[in-house]
C-alpha cells in the first residue's frame, strides 16, 4: 500500500504540472504574450521592463514637443498679426505725411494708429506708443515703426527655427518609440501559432494524465476487491 500511495502521489504531482503548463499556455494566448512575468523568461521580462520605461519617457518627451510646438504656433500667430499692424502702422505713417492732411485728417489717422498700437501686446517695448503724427515729423514716426517691423520679423526668423528644431526632435522621438516599441514586441510578444501548438500539447498531455491516473486508480481498485474477496 506504500508503493501504491507513493506512486499516487507522483500521478497527481504530474497533472499538477501538466495542468500548471496548460494555465501558462492559455495565459500566453489570452495576452498575446509570451513573457507575463519574470517567471516565463527572467532576462527577457527584464530586458522588456527596461524598453517599456525607455517607451514611457519617449511618449512623454513626444507629448512634451507637442505641446511646446502648440505655443510656439500660438506666439508664431501672435508675431504675424502684430507684423500685419505694423505694416498699416507703418502705412498709415506714410499716409500722415502727404501734406494734404488738415488737423482733423490727422487726428483719425493717429485714432486708427492708437487702436493698431493697443492690440500688439509688446507695443511699448517696440516703442510703438511713441508715434505720434501730430506731433511728430513722418520720418521719426516712420524709423520707429520700421524698427519694430525689423524686431518682429527678427522674432519670426528665430521662433522658426525653434519650431523647426523642435519637428527635428520630435521626428527622432518617434523613430525612437517605434523601434523600442519593435524590440520589445520582439521580446515579449507571443508566437500564436507556437503558443498554440504548446496549447494543444499541454492540454492533449493533461489529459492523457488524468485518465491514466483514473484507470491506475481502477485498478488499484479492483485489486483490493480481488484480494479481499
Amino acid at each position: 500500500m506504500q508503493i501504491g500511495s507513493t506512486s499516487s502521489f507522483q500521478s497527481s504531482n504530474l497533472i499538477s504540472q501538466q495542468k500548471k503548463k496548460e494555465e501558462e499556455e492559455n495565459e500566453k494566448l489570452a495576452s498575446g504574450k509570451r513573457i507575463n512575468s519574470a517567471a516565463d523568461d527572467a532576462a527577457g521580462f527584464s530586458i522588456g521592463q527596461r524598453l517599456t520605461s525607455q517607451i514611457n519617457q519617449s511618449a512623454q518627451l513626444n507629448a512634451n514637443e507637442t505641446y511646446n510646438q502648440s505655443l510656439a504656433s500660438t506666439e508664431s500667430s501672435g508675431l504675424q498679426n502684430s507684423s500685419a499692424s505694423v505694416q498699416r502702422i507703418n502705412e498709415l505713417v506714410v499716409a500722415s505725411g502727404n501734406g494734404i492732411n488738415g488737423a482733423n485728417e490727422l487726428g483719425a489717422i493717429q485714432s486708427e494708429i492708437n487702436e493698431l498700437v493697443s492690440g500688439i501686446d509688446n507695443a511699448s517695448s517696440l516703442g510703438l506708443d511713441t508715434i505720434n503724427v501730430t506731433t511728430q515729423s513722418v520720418d521719426a514716426n516712420l524709423a520707429t515703426g520700421q524698427a519694430a517691423q525689423e524686431q518682429l520679423l527678427s522674432s519670426q526668423s528665430d521662433l522658426g527655427a525653434q519650431i523647426n528644431a523642435s519637428d527635428s526632435y520630435q521626428r527622432q522621438l518617434s523613430s525612437a518609440f517605434e523601434n523600442q516599441s519593435a524590440a520589445r514586441s520582439r521580446i515579449e510578444d507571443a508566437d500564436y501559432a507556437q503558443v498554440s501548438s504548446d496549447q494543444s500539447k499541454a492540454e492533449t498531455l493533461l489529459e492523457a494524465s488524468v485518465r491514466a491516473q483514473k484507470e491506475k486508480e481502477e485498478n488499484e481498485k479492483n485489486a483490493v476487491t480481488n484480494l479481499l474477496g
